[in-house]
């Protein structure tokens, strides 16, 4: 990923506050192996939660037609914004938790962006995750991990601040089969968006 590209996930990441669902185009992947592609005048609304994926055929048309996919069905999704087909986001539908983007994917380890009131993709292709603004605050993201052979999604808890120690602690508790990423991360400090990146590292057996 380079910098350019990190910049506009990161500033995507969290800053947009009950924006309603833009439908963008993508692709439908199924878990019996057939896909669908929405582009042109068809188009995909990005789920979120734990909903099924709602579609529209010729939507600005008046013959304009919704289908629905349910989500029991779909492996995952792949958006992106009709300006910006190069860059692309995927989304899948996590067990337990619902609707996750993939913040980034490695033979080792995946990292997962979840937020209950959805997403979006701006015009430039940066990634946006929808909040709810309250009266003390707003609305949580939370980051999951997943590392290659294993089932279950690590939370890594509802991101309150952009940095803070017991954030790596629990990173660390998760990736302590690498030594020398844990020391790394240990001794960073910079945003929680950039910690987690430092994970794209992972390899089992490293030592400091």
């Amino acid at each position: 990923m380079g910098v350019k590209l990190f910049l506009i996930c990161v500033l995507g990441l969290g800053c947009f506050l009950g924006q309603a669902a833009v439908p963008v185009e993508g692709i439908v992947y199924f878990k019996e192996g057939s896909s669908i592609g929405f582009s042109g005048n068809d188009r995909v609304y990005i789920p979120k939660r734990g909903r099924d994926v709602k579609v529209f055929r010729n939507l600005f048309t008046r013959d304009k037609q919704k289908e629905i996919y349910p989500i029991e069905g779909i492996d995952s999704i792949v958006c992106w914004h009709p300006r910006t087909p190069e860059h692309r986001r995927k989304f899948i539908p996590a067990e337990s938790i619902g609707w996750c983007w993939l913040y980034f994917s490695t033979p080792h380890i995946c990292a997962y962006v979840y937020s209950g009131r959805g997403y979006g993709i701006a015009s430039n292709g940066g990634i946006q995750v929808y909040q709810r603004k309250r009266i003390f605050g707003r609305s949580q993201v939370v980051y999951y991990l997943r590392k290659s052979g294993d089932t279950a999604y690590y939370s890594l808890g509802r991101v309150k601040s952009r940095t803070g120690n017991a954030f790596r602690e629990r990173i660390c508790r998760y990736v302590a089969d690498d030594a020398a990423l844990c020391a790394r991360i240990r001794n960073s400090d910079t945003w929680r968006d950039k910690t987690v990146l430092m994970l794209r590292d992972y390899h089992i057996g490293n030592q400091p």
